[in-house]
């Protein structure tokens, strides 16, 4: 009968040994499953804040690129009033300049009408004879 114990006790250990194998493996295979699921999550959130990183930085440079086209834009339109103002005043300087040299041209002729209307009456009263003068 001892043998019977013994033989019966080394299949009970024999069991145990391979239901502890099992147990531990699949332990052991619960936990890489466990760590490769950790990964996983773990690669997704990275994946998200990287994605939300690079759109931030897309939305960034988009509003730069926005901010310096206007800006460009402000500083052409800037410089088109000033060369319109510079051409109003270079008009208005033109036209005075004419109208001062058209005036001076008129006061010239004028006294030049009043000096040979002079030398008319003069040359008039002389050709009188002095009988007939006044």
């Amino acid at each position: 009968m001892l043998k019977r114990h013994l033989l019966l006790a080394s299949v009970l250990a024999g069991t145990f040994a391979v239901t502890a194998c099992s147990q531990q493996t699949e332990e052991q295979a619960e936990d890489t499953a466990q760590q490769a699921e950790d990964t996983a999550e773990s690669a997704g959130d990275d994946i998200a804040a990287n994605t939300e990183a690079a759109t931030t930085e897309a939305e960034i440079a988009a509003q730069n690129a926005g901010t310096e086209l206007a800006d460009g834009a402000e500083t052409a339109g800037a410089v088109a009033a000033g060369a319109v103002v510079n051409t109003g005043e270079a008009i208005a300087d033109g036209a005075n300049t004419a109208v001062v040299n058209t005036a001076e041209v008129v006061a010239d002729g004028a006294n030049s009408v009043a000096d040979g209307a002079s030398d008319v009456a003069n040359n008039a009263e002389e050709d009188v004879p002095a009988d007939q003068q006044y």
